[in-house]
């Protein structure tokens, strides 16, 4: 220590004051700040000063008298130096003097005038004296640590008698002078630690103190107390809370001078070190009690554990950068810094101020900040930002003046990127930003965002229920495009009922549940009427795709080795294996293809691709030929393969180097050189029976503990996969991925309320993010795969059988409606299944029974009041919330309530257009609105209802939540109808006449016939009457000309733009 620098305890308001030491002059200095204190140098003035004193090394403040300094003298002897100057200069001096002369390391002094000595070890005598100040006897009260050298010792502030030092360079021992018998070899509260010096206690809690290393050891512990009082009962902690190792820049020889705790803020401790650097950590306990081993946690594949306690580094602060370079050795331009201290006062800014005193003797202020910034993303993706105030900073972007609508939508329909942001990055500096930000700051946030917004880009992007358009969603990421490949095989499997055989479905059954026979839940995925076991129905499957028969290790069981290679995607044939070398190599896998084929042991075919790689210069030539061509290679070829297998980083060639040294693949197994659908398919190729499955059970294990997505292979799409996503989702917080993924099998094989929780949340978030057509498309989608291959099977005898027929529409395993309707308020279905759901308002009946097929239940009109009568009755009619009573939106062009009859003709009212079929169209701002055309027949309408898209439209068994077709109008009139019209059409237009729209923009809702007729207009033809025109009195309604805007006063959104 060179100097150091001491913030007045009794400093006020108007009057700071601090102590500058000088070790080098051993002098002393009060001072007395002229203003206020500000960043930069600061102006003070000199109160008192006591020069040319007898050597020290160590100093102490007294707590109580302002006057008083302790001064631990490198004789072993300390005094006390009084800086007042009212007192004559023989007064100024008490000094206390040890039996045998050696260097005092440390001094402190106590609330109640106690002065604790630590000296370096003697054999004959204690290293740790405590005096008492304002005694005229100047013997010690209390002799401690004999013959152990003391580094440090301080008194805890609210407890003036419990001491805490440090002994012997190898343990830190508390004591309390209360008891006798603490100093006669009483070792019970200690603990052992290598930083022994420059204790500080935390004056906000005194349970925390910090201790650092000796020279050259930048080291820094933070301690508990009370975890040493438990460690010396036999538990393992040894009390230390943190420890930094280093806590500071190493720059050659480092050492810690100096710690000190804010006094201000709680668990806020800064240290200076030798090489002028200053830094501030805080530390914090969390709220939370801290995690407990479980096997539901990942392992952490970079080392680590999960947390043992509930303390935690906030913040690292570096408030001064080391001196790493200097210009002569032992030259000093005055600018390190050497000591600092907190001054115990705050700004109005929030702020407390910290001395730093320079090499050169000057000192200067900084400002730390007390309030953390917090930031805060909410589900609409606002960043909101908190210290003093609150900011929100959200985008905004406005339609300019010398952009048409038109141009606009046209830049904000393509996809953007998440990251680079560089499609709209244009858009947002000329037409919109952050308010007050200005347009490169709006990139950089939009850049820190972008984690957020992966996601929901990812959903715009088309990210669902097709693998090829996910793995190109996901390019770049492997682990994702690893997952989507193994599924995507799975489900091209699986296509036309490719992997049932006699009334057994093993469809998305992993390779490890292959190999041991078991499909999970066999009453989904076996016919009623059939009793095929798993084995059979293996050895069958290889008979109906024809595959080979097995070559390999010796086995008893050869068919489900080959299933499970075909599983794993092993190639059978030449041409398709030369295929899928020619595709590595258009991705870059270079040598990769090259172990692809030595693997399937065509060698001529790799030789074929590496002479095409070397004679077009894409790979350099290393040889790797004449090994390849090679049946045996000598010990100089085996040693030179090793050395260039460590020199590589392509994994490809360190896996085909690997197996030229050695010579078998099982070498290579043991490595993760290769993906593990080659290890998978190695192992099946060249393990025997018993080996193969204990490979299985370590590799399934590994991968659901670690929740590795590439596990898929083996665990199939099953039971088991649900646990290895559940691994992942805690580790990645990936929803989407692991929703689509299971959507393959749930429910139609495998029935597990994680996934129902899993589905609903992603629609919640779907919903945040406004993705209404994504989320219908991928629950038609998703209803659309749980359906298929539910029919047309056949059995042995040819008779076709319904594989789980059994699945109703009224089960709980059948996927949900495509369309459902929620209140806008609570987002609680207006389903009439969920009137369990307690009313909350008063016009909404308590009770209500069940709504069945073809019934609607009406309320009775005894004893109630019209009110209670009409809120009874739109409470069964779906247009109101059984939750908070809330109604439905009104038609923004009739005024009705949504789902309530209208009072305009039917489309399908007119004869002319009644056996046309209106379709649903989407404009580019998000708005669905049927539109007609004059023979205009869907071919798919027997797909449609099949698919379940009735249910949708309000035209299947049952009416959609919240939808009511109207029965005030006489139904179509039975004339001659088109080619493929009739009854059944019209009825379908009926129904998509009063069915509801929303503009997913502004939000406002329609009657679908009504939008159709606002916006589209009446083209040439008869298309009803309704707002905007009038009927004619021919009853043809007369032409007129569409609109953009929304019909809402004052709302200016263009819902029909492109309509």
């Amino acid at each position: 220590m060179e100097a150091a620098v001491r913030w007045s305890p009794h400093s006020t308001a108007e009057r700071r004051r601090f102590l500058l030491v000088d070790v080098a002059e051993s002098s002393l200095t009060l001072n007395e700040v002229n203003a206020d204190l500000k960043p930069g140098p600061l102006s003070f003035q000199p109160i008192s000063s006591r020069r040319k004193l007898p050597p020290f090394g160590a100093f102490a403040w007294s707590p109580v008298q302002e006057s008083l300094v302790a001064l631990g003298h490198v004789s072993g002897n300390a005094s006390v130096v009084d800086l007042s100057n009212e007192k004559p200069r023989t007064e100024q001096l008490l000094t206390f003097k040890t039996k045998q002369q050696r260097k005092c390391n440390s001094v402190a002094l106590s609330s109640q005038n106690w002065l604790a000595v630590a000296l370096d070890k003697t054999r004959s005598d204690v290293c740790l004296n405590i005096y008492d100040v304002g005694s005229e006897v100047q013997e010690p009260v209390r002799r401690l640590c004999p013959a152990e050298l003391v580094s440090s010792v301080r008194f805890f502030p609210s407890q003036p008698q419990e001491v805490v030092a440090t002994a012997q360079r190898s343990f830190i021992r508390l004591y309390d002078l209360r008891d006798r018998s603490s100093g006669s070899g009483n070792r019970n509260l200690q603990a052992p630690t290598r930083n022994i010096n420059n204790i500080a206690i935390d004056p906000l809690d005194e349970n925390y103190f910090a201790s650092s290393g000796s020279t050259g050891d930048p080291s820094v512990t933070v301690w508990d107390k009370r975890w040493i009082a438990q460690s010396s009962s036999g538990s393992q902690a040894n009390g230390a809370v943190f420890n930094f190792s280093p806590a500071v820049e190493v720059v050659g020889l480092t050492t810690v001078w100096s710690l000190r705790y804010s006094g201000v803020r709680r668990g806020r401790l800064a240290l200076c070190a030798s090489t002028g650097e200053i830094k501030v950590m805080d530390m914090m306990d969390a709220n939370t009690s801290p995690l407990h081993t479980s096997d539901y946690l990942p392992s952490n594949p970079y080392g680590g554990g999960s947390w043992q306690s509930n303390r935690y580094v906030s913040r690292v602060r570096k408030v001064q950068e080391p001196i790493r370079q200097r210009a002569n050795k032992g030259h000093d331009d005055g600018t390190r810094a050497v000591a600092f201290d907190w001054a115990q006062e705050t700004s109005p800014e929030s702020e407390q101020s910290m001395l730093i005193l320079r090499s050169s003797r000057e000192v200067e202020v900084h400002q730390m900040p007390l309030l953390d910034t917090h930031v805060n993303v909410n589900a609409r993706q606002d960043l909101s930002t908190v210290r003093n105030d609150v900011a929100v900073l959200e985008s905004k972007p406005q339609m300019g003046t010398d952009q048409s609508a038109t141009n606009l939508e046209q830049s904000t329909a393509e996809p953007t990127d998440p990251v680079n942001n560089t499609e709209s990055s244009d858009t947002l500096g000329k037409h919109g930003g952050l308010d007050g930000v200005s347009s490169v700051e709006t990139s950089h946030i939009q850049k820190l965002l972008a984690p957020a917004n992966v996601a929901e880009e990812r959903c715009r992007r088309g990210y669902g229920l097709d693998c090829e358009k996910n793995m190109k969603v996901i390019a770049g990421d492997w682990y994702l495009e690893r997952l989507w490949e193994i599924v995507g095989r799975f489900h091209d499997q699986a296509a036309d009922n490719g992997m049932v055989h006699a009334g057994l479905d093993l469809s998305y059954v992993g390779v490890a549940d292959i190999w041991s026979e078991s499909a999970g839940n066999l009453a989904k995925r076996r016919s009623p009427s059939r009793k095929t076991q798993v084995d059979d129905a293996i050895i069958g499957l290889n008979n109906d795709h024809e595959l080979p028969a097995f070559e390999g290790e010796r086995t008893e069981f050869p068919e489900h080795r080959q299933l499970c290679l075909a599983a794993c995607g092993w190639i059978f044939t030449t041409d398709t294996l030369e295929a899928e070398c020619q595709e590595l190599i258009e991705r870059g896998k270079y040598y990769l293809s090259i172990v692809q084929a030595v693997l399937h042991g065509y060698i001529h075919i790799a030789l074929n691709l590496l002479r095409t790689l070397i004679r077009s210069k894409t790979i350099p030539n290393i040889g790797l030929g004449a090994l390849l061509a090679s049946d045996t290679i000598n010990e100089e070829q085996r040693e030179m393969c090793q050395w260039m297998a460590a020199d590589t980083s392509d994994p490809g060639l360190k896996a085909l180097l690997t197996f030229l040294i050695t010579g078998d693949w099982r070498d290579v197994m043991k490595t993760h050189y290769l993906h593990l659908g080659y290890r998978v398919a190695l192992g099946l190729k060249y393990l025997n029976d018993t080996e193969l499955s204990g490979f299985m059970q370590t590799e399934t294990a590994r991968v659901i503990r670690n929740g590795d997505l590439e596990g898929i292979l083996l665990t199939g799409l099953g039971e088991r996969s649900l646990e290895l996503f559940q691994t992942y989702l805690t580790r990645s917080a990936d929803l989407q991925t692991v929703v689509l993924a299971s959507a393959f099998t749930n429910p139609r094989y495998v029935d597990d309320v994680r996934w129902e929780m899993w589905r609903e949340t992603y629609f919640d978030q779907l919903q945040s993010w406004r993705c209404f057509h994504e989320r219908a498309r991928f629950t038609v989608m998703h209803a659309r795969l749980c359906r298929k291959g539910l029919v047309g099977m056949k059995d042995e005898k040819g008779k076709v059988s319904r594989l789980g027929s059994y699945l109703s529409s009224s089960s709980p395993s059948s996927p949900a409606a495509p369309v459902t309707l929620k209140c806008n308020h609570c987002q609680a279905p207006l389903a009439r299944a969920q009137s369990s759901l307690a009313p909350l308002h008063p016009a909404t009946p308590s009770t209500e029974n069940p709504r069945t097929s073809g019934t609607t239940p009406m309320p009775t009109t005894t004893g109630h009041s019209p009110t209670k009568i009409q809120g009874a009755l739109a409470a069964n009619s779906g247009t109101v919330c059984l939750r908070c009573g809330r109604h439905m939106p009104r038609c923004a062009l009739c005024n009705l309530w949504l789902g309530t009859p209208t009072t305009f003709p039917s489309l399908s009212s007119f004869p002319p257009s009644s056996t046309a079929r209106p379709s649903m169209k989407k404009s580019p701002s998000g708005i669905s609105t049927p539109s007609l055309r004059d023979g205009d027949i869907n071919p798919e309408d027997e797909d449609d209802e099949d698919e379940g898209f009735p249910a949708a439209i309000g035209a299947g068994k049952e009416p959609a939540a919240g939808m009511q077709a109207s029965q005030s109008f006489p139904p179509p009139s039975r004339g001659k109808t088109g080619k493929r019209g009739g009854r059944k059409g019209r009825e379908r237009t009926v129904s998509l006449d009063h069915f509801l729209c929303f503009c997913t923009k502004c939000g406002h809702g329609f009657h679908a016939e009504h939008a159709r007729l606002w916006f589209q207009g009446r083209r040439g033809g008869h298309q009803g009457a309704g707002p905007g025109g009038r009927v004619g009195d021919d009853g043809t309604g007369e032409a007129g000309e569409g609109k953009i805007m929304c019909p809402v006063p004052g709302c200016r959104c263009c819902c029909g733009l492109g309509s």
